[in-house]
């Protein structure tokens, strides 16, 4: 293209979005391959699951990276024993980071809906 005059240059290889791509893997260190997105995309997209107790029981966790014509959502959902976090931008390899790669489900969160599953139950029972 530099040889050539402007006028012979595609406009879409010039904005092309391009972001780091990766898929089902356990760490960040395997998702900085970069990716030349397709036209339709807009959105380099990180998503991260794990499932788990805090830091005490940990059950696996999932790392997937790569463009998107859409933002998925929501950001984060925490399900007391799962959760999920979704990251979205629209510049150069601007998905670098885990997102939410720490996340992991709330104890808080879990001994709350343990809580309330007792309480339930105890008002059932009743008098």
């Amino acid at each position: 293209c530099v040889a050539l005059s402007p006028a012979a240059c595609p406009l879409s290889a010039a904005r092309s979005l391009v972001c780091f791509a990766c898929t089902n893997q356990n760490s960040n260190f395997y998702c900085l391959k970069p990716t030349v997105c397709s036209d339709s995309d807009k959105y380099c997209v990180t998503v991260s699951a794990a499932a788990g107790i805090g830091n005490v029981v940990d059950l696996g966790y999932s790392l997937n990276k790569g463009c998107s014509p859409v933002c998925p959502a929501p950001p984060n959902v925490n399900l007391g024993v799962a959760s999920m976090g979704t990251h979205c931008c629209q510049s150069f390899l601007c998905n670098i980071s885990a997102a939410d790669g720490g996340l992991r489900a709330s104890a808080t969160m879990l001994g709350l809906g343990l809580l309330l599953s007792l309480l339930t139950a105890v008002l059932r029972l009743g008098p």
